[in-house]
């Protein structure tokens, strides 16, 4: 039930919608298990007592009916309707979280789990939300409201199957159980299977080169072969299932039947309320035979929202966290202070650093791999949180500071710089989204600047020209200068980088160096490297 009532809050805003949709169609869908046993009873007593009013009865009830039924696939419309926009308010929901999870996150998840989450699992809500719920509660209604019926009609034929509808629910909850926990595992496996996938494609150069991938195709068969066999134990239990409910199911009718036929032979019973109770043990039969069924769907359905809320619930980024400051200009522009940070709890990878940033000053932090040069980086845009010490920028503890005005502060450029699926003006400008407008003069000023114009101006639709998820369509100089030219429109006080040009050929390096001279000034610079060829163009270097 907890489980439930999670699985139903996610509903958000169209939740006065979805539930009187789905009200009126449990409403309708009782109406309409009411009236065909009533209608049969009418005929049947009309046929036996010549009873022409019972006819006339029975003929309004048939109109009604008919009405009722054409009315049924205007109600699926709205219920598809809702439940697309509710499925499609929760992924733009995951897509946002995803955006917001911090760098632990990212780090400690392989990105096939996320993807499994934002796709496939999100996806499945459509099914759970539209058909699942209602297909487990429309049961359970019917065959409730057809229980009762019968026991107004007739409390011994009501009897009869009881015994049979309680033995079935017990070995349904009882399987149910274990179906639900092959469930959770079958979609671990999935979620690993994903992830292995994604990492022989990120690899295949490398596969083809070394002939690697029969190791690789062996060790995804074993995986698949695992989730089949988990998959066939459900599928056999789910059989086994079936079977029960429906053998149980079976019964229970042929055991009315027959008593049936004996209170009528007794003259304890006309016809028509056998007949009624016959079409309503229909519905119960359907409860019993399908609520093993139906609950073993929902539960997996449960299982998959379960990851979806999950995901949903992760602790983030504290966004609304700080504030928007007053920069005290006087003061250091970055000042480091017995700073302790690690990874694992265990191992520190910084312990007591200091440093102290002048206005303008231009840093290279330089040590051997694994000291902490791109980790220090990381900590000053507030992509971790360090255990000990204290950092300050403009005089300011750095958890006073919005994100967002934090992020503003600061320009950061990574080794590798990454482009997103748009076009190149699209790339340069998205630095200042959501900051202020930005005109083409501008874009073109800072592309010009980063030595970028010369290579945008050879392309076939130059600023407008689209560029592949990656860049993967442009050299690695390019996407580099593309970075650059963000930088110089974005014009923080602090630029952070690391090792900016360590991949590039010597021209494209040449070419980024003069670039990020002109970048640099009148800003603090912290850049991260294991090359000593551009020591002039900075103040002083710091060993980590």
């Amino acid at each position: 039930m907890k489980e439930l009532k999670r699985y139903l809050s996610y509903i958000g805003k169209y939740r006065f919608s979805y539930w009187s949709i789905f009200t009126v169609t449990l409403i309708t869908s009782v109406i309409l298990t009411l009236a065909y046993p009533y209608m049969n009873k009418l005929i049947f007593n009309a046929l036996e007592y010549g009873n022409q009013e019972l006819f006339v009865k029975a003929a309004a009830l048939c109109v009604l009916l008919v009405i009722l039924n054409c009315l049924a696939p205007y109600q699926r419309y709205f219920q598809i309707k809702v439940v697309r926009k509710i499925v499609f308010d929760i992924k733009i929901r995951l897509f946002e979280k995803l955006m917001k999870l911090d760098m632990h996150y990212y780090e400690s998840h392989h990105s096939g789990e996320a993807l499994k989450t934002l796709n496939w699992d999100a996806n499945s809500l459509k099914d759970s939300y539209f058909s699942h719920i209602y297909w487990v509660t429309g049961i359970f209604a019917k065959g409730t409201v057809s229980l009762l019926a019968m026991i107004i009609y007739s409390p011994v034929l009501t009897a009869v199957s009881i015994g049979f509808c309680l033995a079935a629910v017990l070995i349904s909850m009882r399987m149910n159980r274990k179906i639900r926990q092959s469930d959770k595992e079958i979609q671990n496996r999935i979620t690993t299977l994903t992830a292995r996938l994604g990492d022989i494609l990120s690899g295949f150069v490398t596969l083809k080169m070394f002939s690697g991938a029969s190791i690789v195709i062996d060790y995804f068969q074993n995986e698949n072969e695992q989730t089949m066999k988990e998959e066939k134990r459900r599928a056999g239990k789910l059989a086994a299932l079936h079977m029960i409910s429906f053998i149980l199911g079976i019964l229970a009718g042929v055991g009315t039947i027959g008593a049936g036929a004996f209170l009528v032979a007794c003259g304890r019973l006309d016809y028509g309320t056998v007949m009624a109770v016959v079409t309503l043990q229909l519905g119960v039969n359907a409860m019993v035979q399908g609520f093993g069924s139906s609950l073993a769907t929902f539960s997996l359905s449960l299982v998959k929202a379960g990851r979806v809320f999950d995901f949903l619930e992760l602790n983030c980024e504290e966004t609304e966290s700080g504030s928007i400051v007053e920069i005290q200009k006087e003061c250091n522009p970055i000042e480091v202070k017995n700073l302790t940070f690690s990874y694992d709890g265990k191992t520190d990878v910084l312990k007591d650093f200091s440093l102290e940033v002048a206005a303008n000053e231009k840093l290279l932090i330089m040590g051997e791999s694994g000291c902490g040069k791109s980790t220090l980086l990381k900590l000053l845009l507030r992509f971790y949180r360090y255990s000990g010490g204290e950092i300050r920028l403009y005089g300011h503890p750095l958890e006073e500071y919005s994100p967002e005005q934090l992020r503003q502060m600061i320009t950061y450029i990574p080794q590798n710089s990454y482009l997103f699926e748009g076009s190149i003006r699209e790339n340069i400008a998205c630095g200042c989204i959501g900051r202020r407008q930005v005109t083409d003069e501008e874009i073109m000023r800072a592309a010009r600047s980063a030595y970028a114009e010369e290579f945008i101006a050879r392309l076939p639709q130059g600023y407008d020209t689209h560029l592949e998820a990656g860049g993967s369509n442009l050299s690695g100089g390019q996407r580099q200068r593309i970075a650059i030219a963000r930088a110089f429109l974005k014009d923080s006080p602090i630029l952070l980088m690391d090792e900016p040009s360590s991949a590039l050929d010597v021209q494209s390096e040449i070419m980024i160096q003069q670039a990020m001279k002109e970048l640099m000034k009148q800003k603090v610079v912290l850049m991260v490297t294991h090359r000593t060829s551009s020591v002039e163009e900075f103040d002083r270097c710091v060993r980590i």
